[in-house]
């Protein structure tokens, strides 16, 4: 019995993170937005076509399996603190300790291993 709690108490807090990351489709890229582009992309369009980027990656010596994590992984922290441009005026340890926090809540939400895979990952 406990151990069938402990996994739903696992998979609901699996499913609170994609839902998180989910929301990162409607994050719009912030630079766009300044710039008055129409329909700027979003947060998840960015880290789709840097993964898919890295995907075609075809030089033998760049590790083309981390390049795609790192391009899933770098920004996930926006769906929580939003897109911090540079105009702004956050400074970068504002906002370095803000994203820090919300990948720390992010990653609270998975399994131990993979908590440290993805968040050794964004620290990168």
């Amino acid at each position: 019995m406990a151990a069938h709690i402990e996994k739903s108490a696992g998979m609901s807090n699996i499913m609170q993170f994609m839902k998180l990351i989910g929301q990162l489709k409607r994050v719009p890229r912030t630079g766009w937005v300044y710039r008055k582009v129409k329909n700027p992309e979003s947060v998840s369009d960015h880290m789709y076509r840097m993964a898919m980027m890295s995907l075609t990656i075809t030089d033998p010596t760049v590790d083309r399996d981390r390049c795609i994590k790192l391009a899933l992984v770098h920004d996930m922290a926006e769906c929580i603190v939003g897109d911090i441009a540079p105009s702004d005026n956050i400074s970068k340890a504002e906002k370095h300790r803000r994203e820090e926090e919300a990948t720390r809540h992010l990653t609270s939400l998975l399994p131990e291993g993979l908590k440290q895979e993805i968040y050794a990952l964004w620290e990168a």
